[in-house]
């Protein structure tokens, strides 16, 4: 903590955290609690395990995106691996029945989930392990990270690009982010675009692997079960459409610019589309507790915010709705209707950026309500899908449906390397 940066109360009563440390001030008196004691003095030298892998889905989140699929192939190739989840609640998972019998879990903000993290061989993560790193964390000599990222051919701007994410009151934020991308051996990535932004916007110098997203390889499956699977859990008759509205977050907590006009909406698409729709609306965490200003209690409108898995609600879905979300990108592999209804593109583009404008996507673009509408109207699908392969195409997208294989055969790779230090590994070298 620097003393010159601190208001006037602040040196009677304020709580800090610098580094690793927790800094206290009472009455300008400073006290400093060091939160990586426990890492240092009950995980450090733990031996490494060679078959363990720490699974970690968006800071605990349950069994979902690149790492979930990535786990499915492990387990369809029955490999030998002590698989481990990281997540916020055990208790709730389990009865959730969400994971399969073959992982193990095991609370996100234990000291457990250090001793994991700290003996096993492979770390696969799609956000970074900053709270970790905060209590101390380093990866060592015979251990491996595998970086997925949650994003895929995103429009908005990431971490280094974004000047409010790097300004001075943020450094330390950086500086660990840095630390954290120093630890990736490897990240995968869907396409030259990608290759590109990752490697500069979140301070990667290490291998980049081209494989696809292992999430989105549902998208060139025959996914009739999952179809059945997401309305049998809401309850939504198989006849009716489904249409799933994805907005983003705002930085600045703004919720005015989710003015979506349910009702009009589903009644444009009945009459262009046929058939009975319903909305199912999934909010981005960092929104949820505005979820009941911004969805509205309606039989036909559904709250999908907590729904485990985004890819099985994507792939169940007939239509798509968002502002930013990179999950639109995910969707456009089905090759169904996809609309952007952002109210606020001018100041987004403004606080965030944009690293290409929205008119470069093949996705039709309202502002307001009316103009959302009349694109439901004018859509045309044969235009649409040969706007959404040239997109793929230009963006040197390499998404088959095989990203999972190919990453796991990585993986076999990196379980099969040797440990050759007698004090670092549980077990012989071989």
């Amino acid at each position: 903590m620097r003393m010159s940066k601190l208001r006037p109360l602040e040196y009677i009563f304020s709580i800090t955290n610098t580094g690793v440390y927790k800094q206290i001030m009472i009455l300008g008196i400073l006290i400093k609690f060091d939160r990586s004691r426990y890492y240092k003095k009950f995980c450090a030298q733990l031996p490494i395990e060679q078959n363990k892998i720490v699974f970690c889905n968006f800071n605990g989140n349950s069994y979902g995106c690149n790492p979930k699929y990535i786990a499915q192939e492990i387990i369809k190739r029955n490999l030998n691996y002590d698989l481990v989840w990281l997540v916020k609640s055990v208790e709730n998972e389990t009865n959730a029945g969400n994971f399969p019998p073959n992982i193990r879990l095991v609370g996100y903000g234990t000291k457990l989930a250090l001793k994991e993290l700290a003996s096993a061989k492979l770390w696969i993560d799609n956000q970074r392990k900053n709270y970790f790193i905060k209590k101390g964390l380093t990866k060592k000599d015979g251990q491996y990270f595998l970086q997925t990222w949650h994003g895929s051919l995103g429009i908005k701007k990431l971490d280094a690009d974004v000047s409010a994410f790097t300004g001075e009151y943020n450094q330390e934020w950086v500086t660990r982010s840095k630390f954290d991308s120093s630890l990736w051996d490897y990240l995968l990535t869907n396409s030259e675009f990608e290759n590109g932004i990752f490697r500069r916007a979140l301070w990667f110098e290490n291998e980049i692997k081209q494989f696809g997203h292992p999430r989105n390889d549902i998208f060139f499956k025959n996914n009739t079960e999952i179809n059945k699977k997401v309305r049998d859990f809401y309850g939504i008759d198989e006849n009716t459409k489904i249409l799933l509205y994805v907005p983003s977050f705002r930085d600045d907590g703004d919720i005015d610019c989710y003015k979506l006009d349910y009702q009009k909406v589903l009644e444009a698409l009945e009459q262009e589309f046929d058939g009975k729709w319903v909305c199912i609306a999934r909010l981005h965490p960092r929104a949820i507790k505005f979820d009941q200003e911004i969805i509205p209690q309606n039989p036909n409108i559904i709250d999908g915010t907590f729904y485990p898995d985004i890819q099985e609600l994507l792939v169940a879905s007939d239509c798509a709705i968002t502002d930013y979300s990179s999950c639109i990108f995910d969707f456009m592999l089905s090759k169904n209707p996809a609309f952007i209804f952002a109210t606020d593109i001018d100041k987004f583009n403004t606080d965030r950026g944009f690293y290409y404008p929205l008119e470069a996507t093949p996705f039709p673009i309202s502002s307001n309500n009316e103009t959302l509408i009349q694109n439901i109207k004018d859509f045309d699908y044969n235009k649409y899908r040969e706007d959404v392969e040239k997109f793929l195409n230009e963006k040197g997208c390499t998404e088959d449906g095989h990203a999972s294989e190919r990453t796991v055969d990585l993986i076999e790779e990196i379980m099969s390397k040797p440990i050759c230090h007698p004090e670092l590994v549980s077990g012989s070298c071989t």
